[in-house]
């Protein structure tokens, strides 16, 4: 790399931090960047779309535990990555973007520079944990390193820098070693004597692992066998105890039965979650016992009626651990009876029946395929919220949903991050009809890339959540049966494989699927009067 431009400078910090992959999109006001990194050995990976890179870095995040990274122009390259970095924000994923921006003597000018923002920090800032501008090209190396690590620290999230292009530009100095202002881990000895306490006098106590726990499933696991307690899971905390372990109840919280569960409940161990609507499926949390709350994020605490302990679950639950004392057999003898009732609600509580029998084909089909190591990114879409209860899965990171924002289109840039990081695991995406084509340009970056990933696209003409919710209302249907492409010929033109698989078929054309060095899509045809 030649010359110690502001763009060079930028590509060599990501060097520094071990940054892999950088996904983005050439524009005239980010070159300086891309041409440091023609002599990088960073991967960079070009989207269609600046979602489309947004996502991808998301999923990265969501997948691996590090920070993924967007490469944007300022202007409608910020603005179109802003829904992902909203997705990043509200499911805690690290992620960093870098944009750049109009050169520093228009800043705040009103000039009508290509590509001006009126106030692009702010903007971004309400989608981020901070949203930042270089003042200076020497600022470049340390504002970098600073958002890497804030993107980390405490509850994970997305972090903006923008750097004007005279700043790229420039020559500036090389950076330095970075130093680490990680915090050391400490709680108050009366907060964790009462959290011992409180778990100690629990007659039956309920655990709650969210997606804060998933790299302490080894601790959660000893703490409901201890405390004999079930254990129930957020969406984003599926796999932190396999749904086959007796004491395991899955992400049912959306349950009657579970609802239940809980009022009888006398303490409940929240672990790694904000216990959000999301989450709930209804605005508020009622719960009569004590809470005691093991988090990352100290902005809780005052929500909790209990003990509050802050902190990362990897530090704190090896501790909790040695410090309660055993309640007796690790089985809870009624799992199999609330299961049973689980079973019965589930119509009523997603609001189907007919798809009933064709949802559960697909999901079971997918978990066969997919198998315990196997991921699956699952869109917002009807199959997957039958699959955030139905799909068991086995370690954590195996079930992705984009939870918090709730945005169409996540899965399958999502998907295709996952498998660039874990290029031997097999990955699937899930999506509806109407969602896919949101990012559907993304599937020409797994062609490129030689990226073996199915495409599931549940086909029912349109936004059928939607659609089924206007018909619960018993009002008009306004804008959600939809003309759809050939998807047929769609993947024809893409240069990969299609499926059309009949019932009981599916297992059979995702093994061809997983087969194919290309992505392939695989369409199930869930309302026959719209294909």
């Amino acid at each position: 790399m030649v010359g110690n431009t502001g763009g060079n400078i930028a590509v060599r910090v990501l060097e520094r931090l071990n940054i892999s992959v950088l996904f983005g999109i050439p524009g005239i006001h980010n070159l300086a960047v891309y041409d440091g990194l023609a002599h990088s050995s960073i991967r960079h990976i070009a989207t269609r779309h600046e979602q489309g890179a947004g996502f991808m870095a998301y999923g990265w995040g969501k997948s691996t535990g590090d920070p993924g990274t967007a490469l944007v122009i300022t202007g409608p390259g910020l603005t179109n990555i802003l829904t992902p970095m909203g997705q990043a924000f509200h499911d805690s994923v690290p992620m960093v973007v870098i944009s750049t921006q109009i050169p520093s003597r228009f800043l705040s000018a009103r000039s009508g520079y290509l590509h001006e923002l009126r106030d692009s920090t702010t903007m971004s800032s309400s989608v981020t944990k901070g949203s930042f501008r270089a003042s200076s090209p020497s600022e470049i190396a340390p504002l970098l390193d600073r958002a890497y690590r804030l993107a980390s620290a405490g509850r994970p999230g997305p972090v903006h820098v923008e750097i004007p292009l005279d700043y790229l530009a420039e020559q500036c100095a090389p950076s330095g070693a970075f130093s680490s202002s990680e915090q050391p881990f400490f709680i108050p000895d009366e907060e964790f004597t009462e959290a011992l306490r409180a778990l100690g006098r629990a007659q039956f106590p309920v655990i709650l692992a969210g997606g804060g726990a998933s790299r302490s499933a080894v601790a959660v696991r000893g703490l409901a066998e201890a405390l004999n307690a079930p254990v129930l899971l957020t969406c984003a905390g599926k796999g932190v105890l396999s749904e086959e372990h007796p004491l395991c109840l899955g992400a049912r919280l959306h349950f009657p039965a579970v609802r239940e569960l809980l009022a009888k409940a006398d303490c409940l161990l929240a672990l790694g979650t904000e216990i959000s609507p999301t989450d709930l499926w209804t605005d508020e949390f009622e719960f009569s016992g004590t809470v005691v709350s093991v988090d990352n994020d100290e902005g809780h605490r005052a929500s909790r009626n209990g003990v509050f302990l802050h902190g990362r679950c990897e530090e704190v639950l090896p501790l909790l651990l040695a410090g309660v004392a055993k309640k007796g057999a690790a089985r809870w003898a009624e799992k199999d009876a609330l299961l049973a009732r689980c079973s019965q609600e589930l119509g009523a509580t997603l609001g189907v029946a007919d798809e009933l029998p064709l949802l559960a084909e697909t999901t079971r089909a997918l978990r066969t395929s997919l198998g315990d190591d196997g991921t699956l990114w699952a869109d917002m879409t009807g199959p997957a919220y039958y699959a955030i209860s139905e799909y068991a899965a086995a370690l954590p990171g195996r079930f992705l949903h984009p939870v918090g924002f709730g945005t169409l289109g996540a899965a399958l840039p999502a998907a295709l991050a996952t498998k660039c990081a874990f290029p031997e695991r097999r990955v699937a995406a899930l999506a509806g009809d109407g969602g896919f084509q949101f990012t559907l340009p993304e599937l020409a970056v797994g062609v490129q890339e030689k990226l073996s990933l199915p495409v599931i696209l549940w086909n029912d003409g349109g936004f059928g959540e939607i659609r089924r919710s206007q018909q619960a209302k018993g009002g008009p249907l306004i804008a959600v049966d939809h003309w759809n492409p050939d998807f047929r010929a769609l993947a024809a033109s893409y240069g990969i494989p299609y499926f059309a698989p009949e019932e009981g078929a599916l297992g059979d054309a995702l093994e061809e699927a997983f087969a194919a060095p290309v992505p392939s899509l695989i369409e199930i045809r869930a309302r026959k009067e719209c294909c």
